[in-house]
């Protein structure tokens, strides 16, 4: 098995395939081992797609590879193998949905998943036994018919949680706005603010969280930044989010085939950085302008 992201975020569908391997008996590596009978290439971003590192003969998923194939029911729906990188994560990890009710031009999820729909409970991926954490990947959690079944769950069981692919602040109502609130082990509440023609109802879902009981300061929000090239809407949306004193996150926008589509002003302001180290990186990968 191969996991070009090398990321540290467990490749998902990687340690399913390890479990049902060795469910069977068979013996898994997360390498490059000196001979095998099967091998798996997996990865999610284009940009670290790296065919030369593919063995011949490899079964190769991911978006990163533009693949939009599926693992079989019988893999998909097992609990993943967490040992496979070597060391415990210190996580679960899964999705409770699959899909999305948007199609925003940026995104593949709604291509390559179609409408929103439940996909699993926590206690298929959550290995109770190891980890209080758990990592949900849903794309958009909250319009899922069994959001509330997903809430209901992960406060029952005080599992500290992250939404780690964000949650949909335009559908962000006085319950979901109680829910997240009694959720309570959270690492961050993320959401996305990716166009400035959301503004009324970002700063309608900001509203709704803090009377709840939630401080702005707990909000995360991921920002893409380089798509529109709309300088101004890129700079309001950060203004109404420094307003409220919410965390923030830019997403410089990368294409399908890699491209980095660097803000549409230049250099992206100190201030904007929500993780300084990963800026930095991209800088030097694509040549990125970071102040």
């Amino acid at each position: 098995m191969r996991d070009l992201d090398n990321t540290g975020f467990g490749n998902l569908a990687l340690m399913k395939l390890s479990a049902w391997h060795k469910r069977r008996g068979d013996q898994v590596f997360l390498s490059q081992a000196p001979a095998w009978d099967r091998s798996y290439v997996s990865c999610v971003f284009t940009i670290n797609v790296k065919e030369e590192e593919c063995p011949p003969g490899a079964e190769i998923g991911g978006t990163g590879f533009k693949a939009n194939g599926w693992l079989p029911p019988e893999v998909e729906h097992i609990m993943p193998d967490y040992s496979v990188y070597g060391q415990d994560l210190g996580y679960s990890t899964g999705f409770t949905s699959r899909g999305c009710i948007r199609r925003c031009p940026w995104c593949v999820v709604h291509e390559k998943e179609g409408g929103i729909k439940p996909w699993a409970e926590i206690y298929e991926f959550w290995d109770r036994h190891h980890h209080d954490r758990i990592r949900l990947l849903d794309n958009n959690l909250l319009a899922s018919p069994n959001w509330r079944e997903t809430m209901e769950a992960v406060i029952r069981e005080r599992l500290l949680v992250d939404f780690n692919q964000g949650l949909d602040i335009r559908l962000v109502t006085d319950e979901v706005a109680s829910y997240l609130k009694r959720v309570g082990r959270c690492t961050k509440l993320r959401f996305s603010f990716d166009e400035w023609s959301n503004h009324e109802a970002v700063r309608e879902g900001i509203r709704r969280l803090v009377e709840a009981g939630l401080y702005a300061s707990q909000l995360h929000f991921y920002l893409l930044l380089g798509f529109t090239q709309d300088p101004d809407g890129d700079y309001a949306r950060l203004d109404l989010l420094r307003e409220f004193g919410c965390s923030i996150f830019p997403m410089v926008y990368i294409d399908g085939d890699g491209v980095v589509h660097p803000p549409a002003r230049g250099p992206i302001p100190k201030d904007m950085h929500g993780d300084r180290n990963r800026m930095r990186k991209l800088a030097r990968l694509k040549g990125v302008v970071t102040h």
